[in-house]
């Protein structure tokens, strides 16, 4: 089943949140993502979180509309983005979109990406997405479509990363090592329709992005 989970950051694309929800049969908004989902015009399933991100008036009016509503206090210990995909996971999601996960505050967003491993840890494909970028973390292997005007970077997401292989990019790796610290993987260019990366021990994030 897919799954969308719309957070508080920011979202700017509105066509890729409708196309995103679409494509999914649970739509869950953490917190202050209800908000996105109201801009959309898409009532979400499930609204999770403490709610100190959301109009009052429009919270009762998605809990007129029937939608469940899960209510934590304020004070606790994991963020209103992790209850939404530990929610999704006990709700049989095998791939996650993750749209209001990344903007202006650095903490949040760097939490957000680094629940890509507790997703991978539970064997769901997680994808956090927003009109410039797609982030995946890879534990086996991905394979990823071109697309006009994007670049692929790899990003060792563990302290190393071993038989790292690819294929459909400008600067090909086969069986190749990354190390955290190091820019090496950033930037390759699609020379297929398709792309895939394949590694043999760690983990690596693979990112898609435009200017």
């Amino acid at each position: 089943m897919n799954c969308l989970v719309v957070g508080s950051g920011k979202v700017q694309s509105y066509k890729l949140l409708a196309s995103l929800a679409k494509s999914s049969e649970l739509l869950i908004g953490a917190d202050g993502g209800a908000f996105y989902f109201h801009k959309a015009g898409i009532t979400p399933h499930v609204l999770i979180g403490d709610f100190d991100s959301i109009d009052p008036v429009l919270l009762e009016s998605y809990r007129n509309l029937g939608v469940e509503i899960v209510k934590y206090p304020r004070e606790k210990d994991f963020t209103d983005m992790e209850l939404a995909l530990d929610y999704a996971v006990k709700r049989k999601a095998n791939r996650i979109f993750i749209m209001g996960a990344t903007g202006s505050r650095m903490d949040h967003t760097m939490s957000n990406i680094q629940l890509l491993h507790k997703l991978a840890d539970s064997g769901v494909e997680g994808v956090v997405a927003d009109e410039n970028n797609y982030i995946y973390l890879v534990t086996k292997s991905i394979e990823i479509c071109k697309m006009d005007g994007y670049k692929l970077s790899l990003i060792p997401a563990s302290e190393t990363v071993e038989g790292i292989t690819t294929t459909g990019l400008a600067y090909p790796l086969k069986d190749a090592a990354l190390h955290m610290g190091t820019g090496l993987g950033i930037s390759n260019e699609f020379v297929n329709d398709k792309a895939s990366v394949s590694i043999k021990s760690g983990k690596l994030f693979v990112i898609v992005s435009r200017d």
